[in-house]
């Protein structure tokens, strides 16, 4: 409705008519009742005219949608659900044409709060089944969060301040948060239960494209992995986008280290080679009699030694691959070698090979790295790395015919013995061909006894059947 003003009187003006066949309804102004002059003077009588023809107009459209069928501006409300005896379903409501499950839910703080689920089913006797099932799943803890899922790169932060990558070491640490960073360019501002198999192909095939190997990009993907991982752990999604590692190629076997070869390492060790000659010879026969990692040798203490038990433990600080300790058993070797070091530890050093620089301080050597690259170049051996004598050592194991599962334990592998058996399975093959033909059943070169009561001659065969 227009209005028109005598005075400070507002009065409605009478034969006001659209001028134009448009939805929204505009007034001429020309057609009102009002002189020209006087509906251009008074700042107040135009907001007032203004406001006037708003509320009409806005009266116009809204009669117009209600008149033409349409469901209104608003969307459908939450309605109570009844069964067949007009008897309300408690926890069970319908919006349009879809029910909706009423929980309580963990908000994850310590506090619940009742949350609609949108359900699958068509009908009422679906619905009820349905949300029977939602609240089992809520009891066993498998119900999935309700509303957003974070975005990867919010997440990817909180995986950062979580205690999963706490616990790796700073080297993986930081190898880990650069291939995430790549990953959080990728995926942006995606929310977890977003992310597919195919973004995560389409990140490969860019790193693939770039040159990487098929090894970097496999491990690009395991961190990737590592952030879902905690993301379905906590609830966030269900499972984690289901990809396959890329096939790559075998990392080329390097020689292994003989004894003779060793020797000439020993020999090198010479104190116009290096300073720490005496302690760097230990530390290599050391690894080379234990099979232990280059850090896991310098974290031993001389309380891991037990000259009861004959065991040396490794990686008793958390400081293995794998954050478990194992025990080595003594070899005469090894017995013979950590006596020869008790007998001439320092007094004032827990370590079994102090640093060098220690002063007043009572602290392992960080690294013999210095030491190595002198003593090899003097050996003419400049391949050789410390990871050698762990093969060494494994090795020399197998063909003195020790099982798999022992030095899988003394390797700490906790594989039972499966790596063993694939890496080194062809050096127990040689060696028990050679084992064999030590064996005589049948067959006695020198014998002057025979317990069958049979003369067997030299070198004769006796048949297995009659």
């Amino acid at each position: 409705m227009a209005f028109h003003f005598e005075g400070s009187r507002k009065i409605p003006a009478v034969g006001v008519e659209p001028t134009l066949p448009y939805g929204n309804k505009i007034l001429s102004l020309a057609r009102l009742p009002i002189s020209p002059r006087r509906l251009l003077c008074g700042e107040i009588f135009l907001c007032d005219l203004c406001y006037g023809l708003c509320y009409y107009d806005g009266m116009e459209r809204h009669a117009t949608q209600k008149g033409s069928g349409n469901a209104g501006i608003h969307a459908p409300s939450f309605q109570a659900v009844f069964d067949s005896r007009k008897r309300k379903v408690p926890g069970l409501w319908l919006r349009g044409s879809r029910y909706y499950a009423q929980l309580r839910v963990d908000l994850g703080n310590g506090r619940t709060a009742p949350r609609r689920i949108a359900l699958t089913a068509e009908n009422l006797d679906q619905a009820k089944a349905e949300l029977e099932r939602t609240r089992t799943e809520r009891r066993a803890g498998t119900l999935p969060t309700t509303g957003h899922r974070p975005k990867f790169d919010d997440f990817a932060r909180e995986y950062f301040a979580s205690a999963a990558f706490a616990q790796k070491k700073t080297s993986t640490q930081g190898i880990e948060r650069q291939a995430l960073n790549r990953w959080i360019a990728h995926l942006g501002g995606i929310r977890l239960d977003k992310i597919t198999a195919p973004m995560i192909h389409a990140y490969r095939e860019q790193r693939l494209a770039l040159g990487r190997m098929a090894r970097t990009v496999n491990l690009d993907t395991v961190a990737v992995r590592n952030v879902l991982k905690l993301a379905r752990d906590r609830g966030h999604i269900e499972r984690l986008p289901e990809t396959r590692q890329l096939k790559q190629k075998p990392a080329p076997r390097r020689p292994l280290v003989t004894g003779e070869q060793f020797a000439v390492l020993l020999r090198a060790c010479r104190r116009g080679v290096t300073k720490n000659a005496a302690l760097f010879r230990l530390y290599l026969r050391f690894l080379a009699l234990t099979g232990s990692r280059e850090k896991e040798a310098l974290a031993v203490r001389w309380g891991d030694v037990d000259f009861t038990r004959e065991t040396v433990t490794i990686g008793s600080g958390g400081t293995a691959k794998n954050h478990k300790s194992r025990d080595v058993d003594f070899s005469p070797e090894l017995k013979l070698l950590l006596s020869e070091m008790n007998a001439g530890r320092p007094p004032d050093s827990t370590w079994l090979f102090p640093s060098p620089q220690r002063g007043e301080r009572d602290t392992p050597a960080k690294g013999l790295r210095e030491s190595l690259n002198l003593v090899r170049k003097k050996a003419g051996m400049p391949g050789f790395g410390f990871h050698d004598l762990r093969h060494f050592f494994a090795s020399q194991c197998v063909m003195a015919g020790i099982d798999f599962m022992t030095i899988a334990h003394w390797l700490g592998h906790s594989d039972g013995g499966i790596l063993v058996g694939k890496v080194y399975g062809h050096l127990a093959d040689t060696h028990k061909k050679a084992a064999a033909q030590k064996l005589t059943f049948f067959t006695r070169s020198n014998s002057n006894s025979q317990p069958s009561g049979t003369a067997i001659a030299e070198g004769q065969t006796v048949p297995l059947t009659e």
